[in-house]
């Protein structure tokens, strides 16, 4: 029998999904949240095809599902679910309609699936319609019947048809890598507080030419400093999205898993590299504790962190080692080749980050409890700041 390596998870992630096993049983865990949403709706008609998917799902191969499951809408499609049962009948209707659009349809452009004749009816608005992006006028809520036959999908709308058009939907659903346009972003703010967030959010009118290309050089300088942590980033962030200040300066989520937000303003491109780092790390953190447990402490925030300046729960405090650990390799790997950059002093932010992990590492250390996964990261990366001092 094959035994799984879960070692090395301080590494960037490979590129090649059928030996990444986080990334497959992250997927996994997606079709069980799927599965639960089809069990707890067994009556509600317009979720059969989810019912299908999920079928389908199980006899895709990793690289399939990964691109179909493992993307920001998807994700925030399973959050927005716990408002289910509170939705008007409007609410809803559009809830399910997003399902199938960013579901099943990515499905069946990924895989060369056989589907099975149906039809399927949603009452939702043209914005919503991916196929009637330019409607003007009446933006009433419209009755579409989805025509599943022969292997092909056709939607009716007003008794007009609409063959589904492959390259219309992809264009319509994938934006810029470094852009201010998702459309998701609406949803996800309704469903993300203020509070939670620590700041009002608003997309960025538009993404200057010059911070576009600081983060562009970011990114190019990590590809040459940190090629396997570029490639990484590269598999497994979808967008970095840009909002207005003031706010914090990037953060993630995982209710839209594979992005990164970045408030709009100037920065030394080697701070946006370490940003860039600090948010993907985050991405893949969440991949490896939601695919195997690492940490069994509640999330009651009564322990001082190196990073924030109020109490955080021990899950905070493991994230930023994880994070500060990889930022740090980053910086090493870069006084190889230069002392400063953009003014910034290599030296000086290795000296800090060194500190910081030593005393987060020292509070995992004395209160956490791991799991081995955790017990074998935290012993990686306790050696990783050590090798700083050698």
């Amino acid at each position: 029998m094959k035994t799984i390596d879960f070692k090395n998870l301080l590494t960037p992630a490979r590129s090649n999904i059928g030996s990444d096993v986080h990334k497959q049983l992250l997927s996994l865990r997606n079709i069980k949240a799927l599965e639960s949403i089809v069990h707890a709706n067994e009556e509600e008609e317009n979720l059969n095809w989810l019912g299908e998917a999920i079928v389908l799902l199980k006899t895709c191969d990793a690289t399939e599902r990964d691109h179909v499951l493992n993307t920001p809408y998807v994700y925030l499609w399973i959050a927005r679910y716990e408002g289910f049962p509170s939705m008007d009948e409007t609410e809803k209707q559009t809830w399910l309609w997003n399902g199938f659009v960013h579901i099943f349809l990515q499905l069946n452009i990924k895989g060369n699936h056989a589907l099975e004749n149906a039809e399927l009816q949603f009452i939702v608005k043209p914005k919503d319609l991916f196929f009637m992006k330019d409607v003007t006028g009446n933006q009433a809520s419209k009755e579409i019947l989805v025509i599943i036959e022969n292997n092909h999908i056709t939607f009716e709308v007003e008794n007009v048809l609409y063959h589904f058009n492959a390259q219309e939907f992809h264009k319509a659903m994938n934006g810029p890598f470094i852009t201010n346009e998702v459309f998701w972003f609406e949803e996800y703010v309704n469903i993300a507080s203020t509070a939670e967030l620590r700041m009002n959010m608003e997309t960025a009118d538009i993404v200057s030419e010059d911070i576009k290309k600081s983060f562009e050089e970011a990114l190019q300088l990590i590809k040459i400093t940190w090629p396997e942590m570029f490639d990484e980033i590269d598999g497994n962030i979808g967008n970095i999205v840009f909002f207005n200040p003031p706010g914090l300066p990037f953060f993630s989520d995982f209710r839209v898993h594979g992005t990164i937000f970045a408030c709009h303003v100037t920065r030394p491109v080697v701070k946006i590299a370490e940003w860039i780092i600090h948010e993907a790390s985050h991405n893949r953190l969440n991949t490896l504790m939601c695919a195997r447990p690492h940490l069994f402490n509640d999330m009651k925030p009564i322990y001082t962190s190196p990073w924030r300046d109020e109490l955080r729960p021990l899950y905070g405090i493991y994230h930023g080692c994880y994070v500060h650990c990889r930022v740090l390799h980053f910086y090493r790997l870069l006084e190889q080749n230069r002392a400063t950059y953009n003014d910034v002093s290599i030296e000086a932010e290795i000296e800090r980050i060194g500190k910081e992990l030593q005393l987060g590492l020292s509070t995992i250390k004395d209160h956490a409890s791991l799991s081995p996964d955790g017990e074998l990261l935290v012993h990686d990366m306790q050696s990783l700041v050590m090798a700083d001092s050698d």
